[in-house]
Order: structure tokens, then sequence, then C-alpha cells
């Protein structure tokens, strides 16, 4: 079978993954738990293994060992609709207006055109961009195409919310609107994952914090 006894709080679970390159280990040896309504920080240095790890969870790399599982069961296509995931590089078609990209990004997450509309006005509103939805993404400040962004990995509602640098071009103002959401989400039992080098912000949200160095975690 592909279930696994299962904790009815944890939507992640990683147990012992490894990752490596050409002879660079860059995830050894992971493992850590994120449960529903909870806000985990993912934190270390530039090359730390903090990228790998969330690429390994999301299967978008496979590791070289270990175990992943989502609410006990391993990864399947099916996944992708209870996962959102922020990348930190910037992922928008610049020659398309904002609404058709979130549009086109909600089908991908199973959403009809009927369905995903009221939530594009919605998310565009609270984001600032309510009169920005016609022009394209490529006319927009970097820190509006990151608003853009968190929209599409929201909008289908997951389970199981990944960020990567979320705060990443966002001015002051805006680092506090985007608390303020994810505090909304956990509080909706979405369960939170987001890398990032900023300890402040880590300090005011996160329930549990992971220490990578080196590929290693050094303090959970």
């Amino acid at each position: 079978t592909n279930d696994l006894p299962v904790d009815p709080l944890i939507m992640l679970n990683v147990s012992h993954l490894r990752k490596e390159y050409d002879r660079v280990v860059a995830v050894d040896d992971v493992s850590l738990t994120v449960n529903r309504g909870e806000i985990f920080g993912l934190l270390g240095p530039n090359g730390a293994g903090k990228t790998t790890t969330i690429r390994t969870v999301l299967n978008v790399i496979q590791p070289d060992s270990g175990t992943i599982t989502f609410d006990g069961k391993h990864f399947s296509p099916e996944m992708w609709n209870i996962i959102g995931y922020l990348p930190e590089e910037r992922g928008l078609y610049r020659k398309s207006k904002i609404v058709n990209t979130i549009l086109y990004f909600a089908s991908l997450k199973g959403l009809s055109e009927s369905e995903a509309r009221p939530r594009v006005s919605y998310w565009l509103e609270r984001f600032g961009l309510k009169d920005s939805g016609h022009r394209k993404v490529e006319e927009l400040s970097k820190g509006n195409q990151q608003k853009v962004q968190l929209i599409c990995s929201i909008l289908h509602k997951p389970q199981l919310l990944i960020l990567d640098e979320p705060f990443s071009g966002l001015d002051p103002v805006n680092q506090i609107l985007l608390k303020d959401i994810l505090m909304e989400l956990r509080q909706q039992d979405v369960a939170i994952v987001f890398s990032t080098h900023q300890m402040e912000q880590v300090e005011k949200m996160c329930d549990t914090i992971c220490l990578i160095n080196k590929g290693r975690i050094v303090l959970q």
C-alpha cells in the first residue's frame, strides 16, 4: 500500500533525506516534520542546502535516499493540487497580463476559470493590485511581481505552502501584509514552510525552526 500510519496533525514528514551532486553532499541526513497550522522556518546561509531540500520535497529533483510523505502518503501527481510553492527565482511570463497569468497557474492546480476569477479579484485587491490586472507582468516592480507569484502559490487554497524567500523585494509595509496573510492561513490549519535569511521575520512568526549548514541540520 502507498499509505503509512500517520498522526493526523502531521502534514509533511521528511526522514533521513540525502542528495549528492558530483561528490558534494547538498543534503545530508535531513529529517523534519511540519504540522498543520504550523509555520516552520528553514534557515541557513547560502549553499546550506535549503533550496535543494525544498526541491526534493516537491519532487522536482529525486533524493538519493530518504522518505517524504504528505499526510501519510508518498508523492503522487495529485499532490500538486494540495501544495503551494513560491520559488526563490521569479517564474512569471513577462509578456502576459497579470490576470491571465494567475488564471493559467490556477488551471494547473485544477481550478476552473469560474472558480478562480473571484479568488483572483480578492487577492489582487488584498495585495493592492486591484487596478493592475490588465497590465503585463514586465510592467510591474519587483515587489509587485513577487505579490503576483504569492497569489499564484495560494490561490488554490493549498494544505501545504512552501515559500522560498517570500519577503524578497517587498517593502516593510508589504512585509507586514504578507505576515498577516500567513498568520491567517495558519489559523486555517495550512502547514507553512518558509526559507529565509531574515531572522527578524522568523522570530516574529515561526512556531518551529530548522537551521541547516553544509547540508546538515545544526539546530531544530
